[in-house]
């Protein structure tokens, strides 16, 4: 199988602005660009930036590919790959990391671009987080989220809009004082560096929340035909939630929520249930995981199927949704066009692998929370490598720095840097 190596690098990036003396001051721009395009490591990229003025106002004009997706782990650790390879060289890897936050109580639950959302949970109520907040991994700006806890009902906006195509309703809240809820996953509309353009989606136990900037408080959609293992995802200025009955796990269901913005508030104006269908059945298995992410202007969703005693996962499938049939239909695919998708039970999304010379793309990376092992005081966990176009997979374990304990699994997720 050829697919991306699993040289892992991460480098620290200085504080401040550390000003270069010397004739390496004057690096001309372009020269600065092509050596950018030779650090496929967004963390050595930024160590570049870091340098000086004269470089990172250079670097910030310069076009080289994007870098490669990094992963993070919960006790803000960062590794990266390094670079495509035909072979995984798993004796290769090697951890270090960027420091970002100290409190270890802090867990990630979504990221866009180089942003991080993060959450501290209650000192009273576990359950319930009591912070909520957009962190830059590189410059370390950070955005506070309204609290999302103190369960309050009182002063607030409420209504209910039915669920088309269903005999449901969801409760559409906005509230003064906070919601209590725990996010499990956190989706941006955009990047919070483009301002009120930016809208925050997060999803809890039937919850759907949101929020932009300017609020002071979350939106909030409570229906109880909002399932707790839903996926969502922005696609076309709507979210797109999936689910898959734990009863039926065959039949599939997407709901879509148009949004409209009343009073400076971003809210819920209309919800409709527009796919049910089951999914292709797998003799002996069920359904393991599945995700919806945007590619190429299309809505995939992919399913892990796995047997029922060891959760060994047998097949794995990757649908386009088209949306322009009534009932929607559900074709799958056995090609990415070049690219490779990047997924995470916290982030997903598509990446261009023809951007790199040499690299091999049409594969899915998956970080699986069904794939973390402890032997003795030592953590790994597998990166699930799946090859679209011949239908085969390969695993490969990740040993797991060693500030980065049990349980590290429930937040790991795909970081995609755009510089």
């Amino acid at each position: 199988m050829k697919c991306l190596t699993k040289r892992l690098v991460v480098v620290a990036v200085p504080a401040g602005d550390a000003l270069l003396r010397g004739p390496w001051n004057d690096l001309p721009g372009d020269l600065l660009g092509l050596v950018l395009g030779h650090i496929p490591c967004a963390a050595g990229r930024a160590r570049v930036r870091s340098v000086c003025s004269s470089w990172r106002n250079a670097a910030a004009i310069q076009r080289p590919p994007r870098p490669l997706p990094m992963l993070v782990f919960s006790r803000f650790g960062f590794v990266s790959f390094s670079s495509f390879s035909p072979v995984m060289v798993i004796a290769d890897a090697e951890f270090t990391r960027i420091p970002l936050h100290e409190d270890e109580s802090l867990r990630w639950v979504g990221s866009f671009d180089e942003w991080l959302v993060g959450t501290r949970p209650g000192s009273v109520c576990k359950d319930a987080h009591s912070h909520c907040f957009l962190v830059n991994a590189f410059s370390r700006e950070t955005i506070q989220l309204p609290r999302p806890s103190a369960f309050r009902l009182s002063h607030c906006i409420c209504k209910t809009l039915p669920i088309v195509n269903t005999t449901g309703s969801g409760d559409i809240i906005i509230q003064e004082h906070e919601y209590s809820v725990c996010f499990r996953k956190v989706v941006l509309s955009g990047s919070p560096s483009s301002g009120s353009m930016c809208t925050v989606a997060a999803i809890s136990q039937c919850i759907l929340a949101l929020w932009h900037p300017g609020m002071t408080s979350w939106c909030v959609c409570r229906s109880f035909w909002f399932d707790d293992s839903a996926d969502i995802a922005f696609y076309q200025g709507r979210i797109y939630m999936a689910m898959v009955s734990t009863y039926f796990p065959h039949i599939l269901s997407i709901m879509f929520f148009q949004l409209e913005e009343v009073d400076g508030r971003v809210m819920v104006s209309y919800v409709e249930r527009c796919v049910t269908q089951t999914l292709p059945p797998v003799e002996g298995c069920a359904v393991n995981e599945f995700h919806i992410v945007e590619w190429r202007g299309k809505l995939l969703l992919i399913v892990m199927y796995a047997n029922h005693v060891w959760v060994e996962n047998r097949k794995i499938g990757i649908y386009a949704l088209d949306f322009s049939t009534n009932p929607c239909s559900l074709t799958e695919i056995n090609n990415l066009d070049g690219d490779c998708l990047f997924i995470s039970s916290r982030s997903s999304k598509s990446f261009p692998a023809c951007q790199y010379d040499g690299a091999k793309g049409d594969f899915v990376y998956f970080v699986s929370s069904f794939r973390q092992q402890t032997i003795g005081v030592h953590h790994s966990f597998d990166i699930l490598v799946f090859n679209v176009r011949d239908a085969t997979t390969a695993v490969f374990p990740v040993l797991v720095p060693g500030d980065n304990s049990d349980p590290f699994m429930d937040n790991l997720l795909w970081l995609f840097p755009p510089k």
